[in-house]
Parts: C-alpha cells; structure tokens; sequence
C-alpha cells in the first residue's frame, strides 16, 4: 500500500474522529448507576442563523440535575432529548452567520453558557444571547461556578432587596453551605445586609462562620434553632431565602415579620410543605419564587452583563468562595452526582471534558 492511503480501519477511526462526541444519556428515571451511561452520539452541524457551537470543557453538578435523573423534575424540561446539563464554560467552535460581531462572541471565545440544555456532551449548540465572555484573569473552574449558582445568587438577592424596599433589612439563608447560599451572604454583606445562615447540622456551621466574619450560622438540629436565629437576628427577619422547601417552608414563615416574604428557589426537600393560608394570611406574607431560567429570558442583556461583572469582581475580591470543588470526568458521572449530594458540602462538582 502507498503512502497516505488510509486503510479500511484508519478511514473509519478517522470518520469516528469527526463524526462522533460524547455525552452522557439519561435512558429513564431511576438511580444515576441505573439509567445513566456514556454513549457515542453524532457530532454537531454547523451553526446556523444566531446560533453558537461550544466546546464545554467544565460544567457543574446541580441538585436540578440529579433530582431529573431520578424524575422528581421533568426531564422534557431540564433533559431534553435524554442529555442532562443546563450550563459549563468552553470554547466557541463555531458560529452561525447572523452572529452580531458586536456581542464579542468569536471562535475561540472562552464563555459561560448560561442558560442551555444538553450540557453534558462534549459540545453544544446554543443562541449568542446565552453566553459570556470569560475574562483571562477567571479560570475554568470557577467560571462554571457563577453560570447558574452565582447568577442564582445574584437574582435572589434583588428580589430580597425588592421585598426590603431598600432597607438593610435582615436577611436569613437556608442551605447556608452551598455554592448560591454562600454567594448571596457575600455579595449582602458588600451591600451592608445583615445575613443569618442556616445549615443543616449544627456541627457544621463554625467552619462556614469562619469563611464570613460576624455572620451567624446556625444548625438546624438544634431543639430551639428558631429561638437561636431571633436572639441573632435581634429582629425578626424581613425576607428569607429558601432553597430546600418542605417542612422548612412553614418554619420560615414563622420567624418572619409581618408581612415579609419568603423567596423560594429549589425543593431539596421533595415533601409538600405544610403551610396552613390561614396563617399566610394572618401576617399578610408573600411567597415568592424564582429560578435562573426566569433570570436569564426576562432580564435585559445590558442587565445580564452587569450581573456577571458583580460575578467577577466578587470572585476576585474573594476567591476562597470557590475553592474546594472536585472534579470528575465525564465516564465518572456516577461518583461525581454522589459527591454532589455528599454530605456536608464541600465545594461545587464539576464535571470534566477533555
């Protein structure tokens, strides 16, 4: 055989090469060891109209993510087409002709990918609109750190300041040692809120009370938590914020003052929340939700680059936040939704592509 004439086999292999990525595919709802797999699928088209083609090299693990696999979320809305993943951080591969050059999005672009499906697959297809560029001096790792849970945080907090009308007003955080919780008390205490933290055990709460100085964090395994977060407070709370829902939910409420609000963002407790309306409406409270997908198709895009901006400043003025992941490949899906749901948290869990 000549030289440069590809065998049979090198043909196919190098076909395989360009044709073919990788994601990982949800066959049904069930325990991630059970329905979860790595598989071969076909590679992206070329982009068309204002559509982007990303590497994604990074992308976290989310409680929306596990809780779809195992079908408590649908998975037509947050796994469409059976490849989970609603954010990551990459590189632009390739763009579609009607790409506006003033968005800064250019082959090569490192960005966030922010609001998105199908992000655990080596490559995705998205709108320009929803990525931003990563500045240099913002690495990988935690890049994929604000594109849901920091924009979270971000969001979360200007609804709790909507609710205050502009007050310092006390704030109290659930899940006080996730990712989102730690964000929003860094970036309320920049903006001179006072922020009680709750967390899970109470074991727990002095290494995260180390992390923010005069923060109060408190377990809630204590007997009398709701008692130790009004001596804290020294007044009741205007607004809480809420990712874990269920029995949490009422016990919220309780320790807010007449006619605060209750801004909801996440179910890690699947149980229905027994809130009596009786109450509710006794104390004129408000339960508000909100999710990143609100954030991300109602927010303007001048909005969007600021709160991205806040993002990286925050990142800058405390890295120590965003320390501590862990990091998986994608074969290792598995393992990694087991450190995610790992408990007490120790940092976000990102899953890895080549």
């Amino acid at each position: 055989m000549s030289k440069g004439i590809l065998t049979e086999t090198q043909n196919q292999l190098l076909h395989r090469k360009v044709t073919i990525m990788k994601a990982v595919k949800l066959k049904g709802s069930g325990e991630p060891r059970d329905v979860l797999t790595l598989s071969d699928i076909d590679k992206l088209p070329p982009p068309n109209g204002s559509n982007v083609v990303v590497h994604i090299r990074k992308r976290a693990v989310h409680p929306a993510d596990y809780q779809t696999i195992r079908g408590f979320l649908p998975a037509d809305v947050f796994a469409p087409g059976g490849i989970p993943g609603i954010d990551g951080v990459g590189v632009v591969e390739a763009i579609g002709p009607d790409v506006d050059p003033a968005s800064e999005i250019s082959v090569g672009t490192r960005v966030i990918v922010y609001h998105a499906h199908a992000t655990w697959a080596e490559r995705v297809a998205v709108p320009a609109s929803s990525l931003m560029p990563v500045p240099d001096d913002i690495d990988d790792a935690v890049a994929t750190q604000l594109a849901t849970n920091g924009i979270t945080a971000v969001m979360l907090l200007r609804a709790a300041e909507q609710e205050t009308e502009g007050r310092k007003a006390p704030l109290l955080v659930t899940a006080a040692s996730s990712g989102v919780s730690r964000s929003i008390i860094a970036l309320g205490r920049l903006k001179g809120h006072e922020v009680i933290g709750l967390v899970r055990r109470d074991a727990d709460a002095a290494g995260l009370a180390e992390q923010f100085d005069k923060v109060p964090v408190i377990g809630t395994d204590r007997a009398n938590w709701p008692d130790a977060v009004k001596a804290a407070a020294g007044q009741p709370p205007v607004v809480a914020i809420d990712a874990i829902g269920g029995e949490m939910m009422p016990a919220l409420l309780g320790l807010l003052t007449p006619g605060g609000t209750l801004v909801t963002y996440g179910a890690l407790d699947g149980r229905p929340s027994p809130i009596h309306s009786g109450f509710v409406t006794a104390f004129e409270l408000t339960i508000r939700g909100c999710s990143a997908m609100g954030w991300a198709t109602r927010t303007p895009p001048e909005q969007r680059a600021a709160d991205f901006a806040a993002l990286f400043d925050l990142v800058r003025r405390a890295p120590h936040l965003f320390a501590g992941y862990r990091e998986f490949a994608l074969a290792d899906v598995v393992e990694a939704i087991a450190a995610a749901e790992a408990s007490p948290r120790r940092g976000a869990t990102i899953l890895v592509s080549p």
